[in-house]
């Protein structure tokens, strides 16, 4: 029997000292071979959202369920992956030893090494790379770690369609046996791998059934690219 892990938070209440709240019961849930996109203005709290699935940021309230058990600290279940922004990796380390030492089983070492996108960086030591590059190494290193879910906040952000493209297509073929939240400002690459989209608004998500709705509730006027979603 195949089994589904779920990931599921539920009544997130956050606010920083002396601030109004940001969010406000927001409600998520993502299960195995979901790729969910959370999208929403600057300043909506979509990072600090990921944040706190992640359980690097606390909030004052909320319900988080891993594979139907609570977590207060989600990071500490082995089953919780998350992408920052900004880069996590040593700037002086080489590629292949970063594989080696974040990825334990050596099948997938191979496979990684193999890899048409990470092959060309192998030898190059990690300030030599691209943006582009050095997301898409990212990605793949968390990509191979052995967790139900990724939480990857601006993964597409800055980056070339071609890097983009190669993102998007290990997205889906991971989806398989993880499941994905996104958040990122290129929405129309959010919204071709998503199999649903949230958009959090006024401290809660809500739930894009079209496209179309985007027009009314996230874009400031008719993108081109949506026409045909009416």
């Amino acid at each position: 029997m195949e089994v589904i892990n779920e990931f599921y938070a539920d009544s997130v209440e956050f606010r920083y000292v002396g601030t109004r709240p940001i969010i406000t019961g927001a409600y998520i849930k993502c299960r195995t071979g979901d790729i969910v996109g959370l999208l929403g203005r600057n300043g909506a709290g979509k990072s600090t959202l990921l944040k706190i699935l992640f359980g690097s940021i606390k909030a004052q309230h909320s319900h988080i369920l891993i594979n139907g058990k609570r977590s207060t600290k989600p990071y500490l279940s082995g089953k919780v992956g998350y992408l920052p922004q900004d880069s996590f990796l040593p700037s002086n380390e080489k590629v292949f030893k970063l594989i080696k030492l974040l990825v334990l089983n050596e099948a997938e070492q191979h496979a990684l090494s193999n890899d048409s996108g990470i092959t060309p960086l192998i030898s190059k030591r990690v300030y030599q790379l691209s943006g582009g590059e050095r997301r898409y190494l990212e990605i793949c290193l968390l990509l191979y770690q052995p967790t139900d879910f990724l939480l990857l906040d601006e993964p597409f952000t800055g980056l070339e369609p071609l890097a983009i493209q190669r993102i998007s297509d290990l997205i889906a073929k991971f989806a398989d046996t993880k499941g994905f939240i996104i958040s990122d400002h290129n929405y129309r690459d959010v919204l071709a791998i998503a199999t649903e989209t949230l958009l959090l608004q006024n401290g809660s998500c809500r739930r894009i059934a079209a496209p179309k709705e985007l027009e009314f509730f996230y874009l400031p006027e008719s993108p081109d690219d949506l026409q045909g979603d009416r």
